[in-house]
């Protein structure tokens, strides 16, 4: 199974998070955000794994290494429309963002990135477009 490059990000409620470490061994979506437009579209995948009942995080991932103190700011911006509930659900990911793109390949844009990761690995990707039925197929198929 492929592993992805190691993340280092914090939650909203201001927990040190490291991807894939952190992870369950369950299936487990993350849904990254590069821009700030792609906002839309995480919101549309939120919502495919909300119904398919498939755990997910958001991601809103920096291409460049920022040091995590440096995101206060929009992080407290996020809190002010995210319920205290759901803050452990937003990784802000501040180092391997980079690496991350380049091993998929992807280019940031507004779209969101998705991957379903389980045991340790990548189950399915997605990372370029939109989401859309036949988007989300593998993940439905690979959640299992």
């Amino acid at each position: 199974m492929i592993a992805i490059p190691p993340l280092l990000g914090t939650t909203l409620s201001g927990r040190a998070f490291r991807i894939p470490e952190d992870l369950p061994w369950t299936p487990m979506a993350l849904i990254f955000g590069f821009d700030h437009e792609a906002r839309h579209d995480v919101r549309a995948w939120k919502k495919f794994f909300t119904v398919q009942g498939i755990d997910f995080l958001s991601v809103p991932t920096t291409p460049i290494f920022i040091p995590a103190q440096a995101l206060s700011d929009t992080a407290n911006a996020m809190k002010a429309h995210v319920p205290p509930a759901a803050w452990d659900s937003i990784v802000q990911v501040h180092k391997g963002g980079r690496e991350l793109l380049s091993f998929f390949g992807w280019h940031p844009d507004h779209f969101a990135k998705v991957v379903l990761m389980a045991g340790g690995g990548v189950r399915a990707s997605h990372g370029s477009g939109g989401f859309s039925e036949e988007a989300a197929e593998p993940f439905r198929a690979a959640s299992t």
